[in-house]
């Protein structure tokens, strides 16, 4: 059987690529304290972690910090700021994480604060769905 350099080439990265990502997937992620500030685990949505925020750019809440800190060791503040979600979707939303995407649990204390904040700071902006043309 005879292989071009471009096949072997492309052969040889996509067996190292299925290795890289197998020994990824076998390794546990480290827990959120633990994480350098820098680097940021890959999410499907390739959400970019912004180096220079802080907790004052999510509106001021009982548990603004601990949101800020957990949520932020993963993505930025962006991706919490257009959800506007019910407190039920935020808890689907953090078990999701927790399960596909390795978060740690922080414990039901500090679940359910972050949980309560997100829920006041980003409610559901869904008011129902209506007709425009219903009243004519």
């Amino acid at each position: 059987m005879r292989f071009n350099i471009a096949t072997l080439s492309a052969l040889i990265l996509a067996a190292t690529a299925v290795v890289l990502h197998t020994k990824k997937l076998d390794r546990p992620a480290p827990p959120v304290a633990m994480r350098p500030a820098a680097v940021a685990p890959a999410l499907p949505l390739a959400v970019a972690r912004a180096t220079d925020e802080t907790p004052e750019v999510l509106p001021e809440g009982k548990g603004r910090e601990e949101t800020f800190y957990l949520c932020t060791a993963c993505h930025g503040t962006a991706i919490m700021t257009q959800q506007g979600l019910t407190r039920q979707r935020w808890e689907e939303t953090f078990d999701w994480m927790i399960e596909k995407h390795r978060m740690p649990d922080p414990g039901a204390a500090d679940r359910a604060l972050i949980v309560d904040y997100l829920a006041a700071a980003f409610p559901s902006r869904q008011r129902g769905r209506s007709n425009p043309f219903a009243n004519r």
